[in-house]
């Protein structure tokens, strides 16, 4: 009874095999060679182009050839293995990969960033900052260190104790929060007290950045962690965003300026300025007149249109406040007074450019981790993720590493003694990674300098990014059996440098290189050539270009004809008859 069945069922199993043969056979448009083209493939690659609702006959059997001597070319392409040439195989790999990327991240999180991004970019955010330094692999205790410091620095300013300002000079780690001296010149350069000035999306380092615009005007953050340390971020202004910011200037040099001091010969200097100005003497002579800024001076003061991140909080504030064409009182920066008169503001608009450059700098930035981290967990979930002997492995490295192993040259942790006997410390689909195989990627990190209490933490830090990246490359070397929408656009991308390099080889280059075949098509067409009028034969160096390109043609067509012999094309005419039936 078994057998019959098992019979049975192969037998089945044969006839819808067969049944399905059939169909895909009757489906057959044109066959070239030893290849198949359906019906459907025909009609999807004529639909990218053209429009199948009205089309013609003629417009279908023109494209037909089309495709088929583009099929031919292809085959006879691979026939000669141009696709098995290193820079052939560099570019291909190279394009997949581009391709690719948006099959690697998680397009809901992508989408979410672009849309925080794009509301972001519509304003400039003017904040300060107080950092407390605390390295990526800081241990559990010197991390909570770091936080409660910066906890503690923010009661303080929150009873009074201090000004923000008073409290970044005072505490911050940044060191641009002091005055510093250059030790080139002995000049001094005031600190900026923690004050960043004004910035917009993607200016700033992403957690740095988010608390910014999550903190209300006047408020202090609580202590935000970055690959830096621990961050207080104080709130001191909102804009609209802006492009460009477009002034004249008339400067006046002064040391003094630093601390918005004022030297004699500068007051004196500023106040003949002023005076001029309010007798009605233009801008621009003004500024030619008296200005210390060589390079604007000739220009009427002009300078370039700046961004508000290239210039100090106070300088951007005092200026946008201007009405266009007004005059500003002197205003202070570390090189001296700037009497400025505003010309123009330009603003921020989210037009399709600006989403686009969004999308790219957002692809290049480390917030984009989280579509690849929350992508990360979506494959483990589905190629079933375990990492029951990881915990184990980890405690195994801590009790057995040699204190000497990141500064020594011979000792390796995957001879650690016992280290083959333990359980694999994750697996996935059908890839197992061993204790082993982790020691010797950590084996690449020799000569770091690490506490031996931030070992243990490095470790497992080291272990998440090791996952992470022989995940991807899996998932890399498997997408094209994954997505069949990217398969075929990769197999486009081939099969048309296939053609490039094909035409290039066997009809554009060969036109060109071949002298004499040149010359031998020219002495046999030159009634072509020929004036009707005057009965004069043009000269073949006076008419190059035009018979390269009528040899190229000439070459194409006799190619193709060997190829239709060699290929022998057959259309299924039965069936080609019901492509326009709609």
């Amino acid at each position: 009874m078994k057998l019959k069945i098992a019979f049975i069922c192969t037998l089945l199993l044969w006839s819808a095999a067969y049944t399905s043969f059939a169909q895909e056979q009757k489906n057959v448009l044109v066959t070239i060679g030893n290849e198949s083209v359906t019906k459907d493939e025909f009609l999807k690659t004529y639909s990218k182009n053209n429009n199948l609702m009205t089309a013609t006959e003629k417009d279908l059997r023109e494209y037909l050839d089309l495709f088929i001597n583009f099929k031919m070319k292809v085959k006879e392409g691979e026939a000669l293995q141009l696709d098995t040439l290193k820079q052939f195989k560099t570019e291909l790999l190279s394009y997949q990969k581009q391709s690719s990327q948006q099959y690697l991240i998680d397009k809901e999180v992508t989408e979410q960033l672009m849309d925080e991004a794009k509301t972001r970019a519509q304003y400039h955010v003017r904040a300060s900052h107080i950092l407390i330094n605390c390295p990526e692999n800081a241990s559990p205790k010197d991390t909570m260190a770091a936080y409660k410091k910066a906890l503690t620095i923010r009661e303080e300013i929150l009873s009074g104790v201090y000004t923000f300002a008073d409290a970044a000079i005072k505490f911050s780690e940044d060191p641009s929060a002091r005055d510093m001296t250059n030790p080139q010149n002995g000049r001094v350069h005031s600190g900026n007290q923690g004050d960043l000035g004004y910035f917009t999306v993607l200016d700033l380092i992403y957690p740095f950045e988010t608390a910014a615009y999550n903190t209300p005007i006047g408020q202090i953050s609580m202590p935000i962690r970055s690959q830096f340390g621990y961050h207080l971020v104080y709130v001191t202004d909102i804009i609209r965003a802006i492009k460009s910011i477009s002034i004249g200037q008339i400067f006046v040099s002064d040391t003094l300026a630093t601390d918005h001091q004022m030297s004699d010969s500068s007051r004196i200097k500023l106040s003949l300025i002023q005076s001029e100005l309010k007798a009605g003497t233009p801008f621009e002579t003004v500024a030619a007149r008296y200005s210390d800024d060589t390079v604007s001076k000739d220009k009427g003061g002009q300078v370039e249109p700046f961004a508000p991140n290239r210039r100090t909080g106070d300088f951007v504030k005092a200026v946008i406040t201007l009405p266009a064409g007004k005059v500003s009182e002197p205003i202070a920066t570390n090189y001296g007074w700037h009497i400025v008169q505003l010309i123009a503001v330009s603003y921020v608009t989210i037009d399709d450019d600006m989403e686009y450059s969004l999308r790219n700098r957002i692809s290049r930035d480390s917030r984009s981790f989280k579509s690849k981290s929350s992508f990360i967990t979506k494959i483990k979930k589905e190629y079933n993720y375990n990492e029951a002997g990881k915990t184990k492995a980890i405690k195994f490295f801590l009790k057995n590493m040699p204190e000497e192993f990141f500064q020594s040259k011979t000792v390796k942790l995957d001879e650690l003694k016992g280290i083959e006997k333990l359980q694999p410390m994750a697996t996935y689909a059908d890839q197992t990674i061993t204790a082993t195989d982790f020691a010797n990627y950590i084996n690449r990190f020799k000569g770091m300098q690490l506490k031996k209490e931030e070992i243990e933490s490095f470790l497992n830090e080291r272990f998440d990014m090791y996952i992470q990246d022989n995940m991807m490359r899996y998932e890399n070397d498997h997408i094209l059996e994954k997505y069949p929408e990217l398969r075929e656009l990769v197999k486009e991308f081939h099969d048309g440098m296939v053609l490039y390099e094909i035409n290039t080889q066997n009809v554009w280059g060969k036109a060109v290189s071949d002298t004499v075949g040149l010359e031998q098509f020219y002495q046999s067409h030159l009634s072509k050539y020929t004036d009707p009028t005057t009965l004069e034969i043009s000269k073949l160096n006076n008419i190059k270009a035009i018979v390269i390109t009528d040899y190229q043609e000439y070459l194409d067509q006799k190619w193709l004809a060997e190829l239709r012999k060699k290929y022998n094309p057959r259309v299924n005419e039965a069936l080609f008859s019901t492509l326009l039936k709609k």
